[in-house]
């Protein structure tokens, strides 16, 4: 290939092998350990040359660079090439690399790049071996089929595996063998009959329709899944656990197809397969959240592993909503029932002796479990009380007993403490006044007990099945209540209204669902000690400006001053800036106060007149323009008022194409309509997924016009908890900028970078508000862009947008 723009072409196919590959024996210094062997393309650009060569010494110390790269200039590749060198090279620590992102497309990028690199390896050097990490909905192979639905798997996976788990624990290697070949045996189809196997258009398994049960021969039993029986008999002799490994790069519905082919599971062939990889490709939750990682990846995440995190501007909000979590009422009853049905007052003699065995294994006793209920009802009676406060207090719903249910508000949070004093919230010092904070403190621990007895008695004693458990997430949210601080985290009580009224013991519960909530207002601790556990990093985007403010924000600054380098990486856009017309404009800034409601009847003269500036612009930039036009505004709705602005328009003549908040399916759809036929614009939410991520190359996309800043909702007890947090820890003047203005420019800008993708394009693009032209009020935000931006973006008045438009288009004719 001659190009970088060449990146969908598949490679050989990958396949998966049942035995570990060692590492190639490579010699320090060799060709194959020099990243230029693995370029898949001519030449790699300069900022790409030099960001993997600038990068070699800090990630050999163990440190971490923060790169923007502009859109277009190669991120993906640049981070694989530093990634492959370090890891072929013997000499160094890492054997593997661990690539996140945010972003489904970035996926297939880094799963593209790959695949380029294998097809174009010089003869002798060996492929690399690669994974994409995935939920088990995507891998499951009666989940593809339609035979259980995508939203039970987890469930259901359990019921279907419990059964072979079982026996399993009560046989021995011999028995176990027996047991499983008849399980498998007995599953498949019979050549003399007219069964059916298990099908899709990727795939044929060797099994029946029809999920089996253990009594093969028609006496009925339990179900199990055939898929799992087949890997556990596949593993029995392998008692190291090397499982699976890629041999190439393995996408998803690869694996899939592949492991349901030979009758395997895939998804747990998957778990084998990140251990044996050298390169697994997954997003964000497979790093920071803690059931993900003790589950599935934490036995790679060491000195050994480096690092990727692409779209590395959304590891913030992406790990802070990682870390907030929240606890129903109706789980609390649940594991309330849950302990004294099957834990204090179980009935069956074995059972309850093996239960008593497991839980004194885990430390745990009776007495404090008994206590433990005490404290989860009292619990869930404050929980009760104080959804009726909250509905009581709330200035929207005053009279909602007298309400009927479709006027009540969709959603109702109430803090537990003052948002702006960080303090011990009112449930935690009650439970304290109770007596209670010990027990809060050892929630985990008894749950995860309760939970640890309940399934050893399942495997234990025919019969006696209890594998949906309750108390698991119980004592995770109980945990960190009792465990985080009351600055970088605030509790809430909230209310989530249901789909219809309900019948309920409680008045306000016919409405809406009651919940616990500790939200996470500041992550750079976590995020910090996280990427620490790794031997090295690169985080990249084209949009982490200011690298001071994202260094603090992340606790980077954290690791530098413990010793961990961190080296900062910036090159803008390579390509000819005459290709490119980037316009800052100044105009009145688009506020809510400034522009009013989107209803007209409720807006008044001077807001009409804000309106109508936009307006203007945002014709001029559609009307001008030759090819599709992207349209980003800061909420769903102002993206309504500007597609029927565009549409009342007679001189526009595009198709004009509205983005709504909707399912991925239809987000693929919309977009498939906006990049075929006759040019269009296509309205959506600077807050939607339409805006980064996705790549608009070659004539896909002319012109992008960005109105205002998207600064997210600050109303309510969590942005104000979260700018509090901030001004605390990075100083008054900086909370509010730090939490919430630098990540909306940053919004702002991953719209605006779509535009330009490559050397031959152009294209125009316009930030629609004076904070992005003017430096000379407190809430402008230009110098919040890089350097090459703010040379980049002309502060343009409006009345020329459509004269310096047509002098480019004529230009580029």
């Amino acid at each position: 290939m001659s190009s970088q723009d060449q990146t969908d072409q598949d490679g050989d196919e990958a396949t998966i092998v049942h035995e570990t590959i060692d590492r190639p024996e490579l010699s320090p210094g060799s060709p194959a350990t020099d990243w230029e062997t693995y370029f898949p393309f001519d030449e790699p650009y300069d900022a790409q040359r030099e960001a993997i060569e600038q990068t070699h010494e800090t990630l050999l110390d163990g440190g971490f660079a923060v790169a923007e790269l502009a859109c277009g200039t190669g991120k993906t590749l640049f981070s694989l090439m530093r990634g492959i060198e370090l890891i072929r090279d013997p000499t160094t620590p890492y054997k593997r690399v661990m690539a996140l992102t945010s972003v489904k497309q970035q996926i297939r990028a880094f799963e593209d790049d790959l695949k380029a690199i294998n097809q174009n390896l010089d003869e002798g050097v060996p492929p690399i071996s690669a994974l994409t990490a995935v939920g088990k909905a995507d891998l499951c192979s009666y989940v593809d089929t339609g035979q259980i639905d995508d939203d039970r798997i987890y469930s259901r996976c359990e019921e279907l595996r419990e059964p072979i788990r079982k026996t399993l624990a009560q046989t021995g290697s011999e028995d176990a063998r027996t047991f499983l070949d008849s399980l498998v045996d007995n599953s498949e189809v019979d050549s003399r009959s007219r069964e059916q196997p298990v099908t899709t258009e990727d795939w044929s398994a060797p099994y029946a329709e029809g999920i089996p049960e253990t009594g093969g021969d028609g006496s009925g039993g339990a179900e199990f899944c055939p898929f799992y029986a087949k890997y556990r008999r596949e593993t029995l002799d392998d008692p190291e656990g090397g499982g699976y490994t890629p041999q190439g790069i393995m996408t998803p519905e690869e694996l899939r197809a592949q492991a349901s082919t030979a009758g395997i599971c895939p998804h747990a062939v998957m778990g084998d397969a990140i251990a044996n990889a050298e390169v697994i490709i997954a997003n964000y939750y497979h790093a920071f959240d803690p059931d993900t990682v003790d589950t599935l990846t934490g036995g790679i995440i060491d000195k050994e592993t480096l690092l990727i995190c692409d779209e590395a501007h959304m590891l913030v909000p992406r790990v802070r909503d990682v870390l907030s979590q929240s606890l129903s009422r109706w789980r609390l009853q649940r594991t309330i029932d849950e302990i004294e049905s099957e834990i204090l007052n179980q009935s069956h003699q074995g059972v309850d002796r093996t239960i008593r065995e497991t839980l004194t294994e885990h430390f745990v006793s009776l007495d404090n479990l008994k206590k433990f209920v005490e404290l989860l009802r009292d619990l869930q009676d404050e929980l009760e009380r104080r959804a009726a406060t909250a509905l009581d207090e709330s200035d929207d719903v005053a009279d909602w007993r007298e309400q009927s249910h479709p006027d009540l508000p969709e959603d109702i949070q109430q803090p537990l403490r003052d948002p702006r004093t960080p303090q011990p919230d009112d449930l935690s010092e009650w439970a304290a006044d109770e007596g209670y904070t010990d027990l809060l403190g050892h929630a985990k621990q008894l749950c995860d007990g309760v939970v640890a007895a309940l399934r050893q008695a399942s495997q234990t004693h025919q019969g006696y099945t209890r594998l949906n458990t309750y108390s698991e997430p119980v004592g995770q949210v109980l945990q960190r209540w009792a465990d985080c601080d009351h600055e970088q985290y605030i509790r809430t009580i909230e209310l989530h209204k249901r789909q219809r009224a309900e019948e309920r013991e409680f008045a306000w519960a016919g409405h809406y669902s009651a919940h616990l909530t500790i939200e996470n207002c500041l992550p750079a601790e976590e995020i910090a000690a996280q990427l620490d556990h790794f031997g090295g990093g690169i985080l990249m985007s084209a949009t982490l400006a200011p690298l001071d403010v994202y260094r603090r924000t992340v606790g980077l600054d954290r690791l530098e001053e413990n010793g961990r380098p961190v080296q900062e990486i910036v090159a803008g856009l390579p390509f000819p800036p005459e290709n490119r017309g980037s316009f800052a404009v100044d105009l009145e800034k688009f506020t809510y106060g400034n522009r009013g409601p989107t209803n007209a009847r409720w807006r008044d003269d001077d807001q009409d007149d804000v309106r109508d500036d936009y307006a203007s612009v945002i014709r001029d930039v559609a009307r001008t323009t030759n090819g599709n036009v992207l349209v980003a505004m800061p909420s769903y709705s102002e993206g309504e008022w500007a597609a029927e602005m565009l549409r009342s328009d007679p001189e526009i003549e595009k198709e004009v194409l509205v983005d709504r908040s909707s399912s991925n399916e239809m987000t693929e759809s919309l977009k498939d309509e906006f990049f075929g036929g006759a040019p269009k614009a296509l309205v959506t939410s600077l807050r939607g997924t339409l805006t980064e991520g996705v790549d608009y190359e070659g004539d896909r996309l002319d012109a992008c016009v960005v109105c205002g800043v998207p600064i997210t909702n600050i109303d309510g007890p969590v942005p104000t908890a979260i700018r509090t947090a901030y001004e605390r820890k990075f100083g008054k003047h900086n909370g509010f900028d730090f939490a919430f203005t630098v990540p909306a420019v940053r919004k702002a800008r991953q719209a605006l970078g779509r535009v330009i993708r490559g050397a031959e394009e152009t294209g125009v693009r316009v930030a629609a508000d004076r904070r992005y032209a003017t430096s000379h009020n407190w809430d402008d935000v230009r110098e919040y862009l890089p350097e090459y931006e703010q040379s980049d973006y002309d502060p343009t008045r409006p009345e020329m947008v459509t004269n310096e438009i047509n002098r480019l288009v004529q230009q580029w004719k």
